[in-house]
C-alpha cells in the first residue's frame, strides 16, 4: 500500500463524518451547524465568552483550513477538493498546527465541565458525538488512541497531538490515526 494512502483514507473518513447533511459540499453554514451543535450540547448561552470563542475558533478554523480548498471560488468546498486539500495539509503539518492548535484549546475548555484542563470519557464522549455524531464504538476506539499516557482523561497537548498526526502523518504506528474513530475507506 502506497505511504500516501492512509492520509487519502483518513481524508475520506474525515469528510464523511463532517459532512452530515450529505449535500456534495462543506460550506460555511456546516460550521455554523457545527458550532450549533456543540453550543447546545454544552448548554452553552449565545453571545458569553465561551460562546464566542467556539464560533469564532470555528469560524477561524473554516477560514484558514477550508477556505483555501475552494479552488474554484464558489463559496463551497466540493469532495474532490476537501480530499485535494486535506492531502495538501499533510505536506505542511507546522502550518496546520498553527490552523489547529487554537481549536483545540477551544474544544477541551468548552468540554471539560468538571475544570479539570482535560476531557475525561464522559465530556470527550459529549464534545464527539455533538460536534461529529460519532458511535459509541469510534468514541471507544478514538478516546483510547488519543490518551497516549492512559491516564483515563485527554490532554489539550494530547488532543493536538493526535489532530496533527491525523492530519499529517503517514506513520501507521503514530497515535492519532483514529481520531474521528476506526478508518473507513
Amino acid at each position: 500500500m502506497p505511504e500516501k494512502s492512509i492520509i487519502h483514507s483518513k481524508a475520506q473518513h474525515y469528510y464523511n463524518v463532517f459532512h452530515r447533511e450529505r449535500d456534495g459540499w462543506v460550506s460555511e453554514t456546516d460550521v455554523y451547524a457545527w458550532v450549533g451543535r456543540t453550543t447546545r450540547e454544552f448548554k452553552l448561552t449565545p453571545g458569553t465568552a465561551p460562546a464566542s470563542a467556539l464560533q469564532r475558533s470555528l469560524l477561524e478554523y473554516w477560514k484558514r483550513l477550508f477556505v483555501p480548498m475552494d479552488t474554484d471560488g464558489d463559496g463551497v468546498v466540493s469532495r474532490d477538493e476537501f480530499l485535494a486539500g486535506f492531502v495538501s495539509l499533510g505536506d505542511k503539518p507546522d502550518d496546520y498546527a498553527r490552523i489547529v492548535t487554537p481549536s483545540a484549546k477551544v474544544f477541551v475548555a468548552t468540554a471539560d465541565v468538571d475544570g479539570d484542563g482535560e476531557l475525561d470519557k464522559s465530556e470527550f464522549k459529549r464534545l464527539f458525538q455533538s460536534s461529529f455524531a460519532l458511535s459509541d464504538e469510534d468514541i471507544d476506539v478514538s478516546f483510547a488512541d488519543i490518551d497516549t499516557d492512559s491516564s483515563g482523561s485527554i490532554s489539550t497537548d494530547e488532543l493536538r497531538a493526535a489532530i496533527r498526526v491525523f492530519h499529517s502523518s503517514t506513520d501507521r504506528n503514530d497515535r492519532g490515526h483514529r481520531l474521528l474513530g476506526a478508518l473507513r475507506s
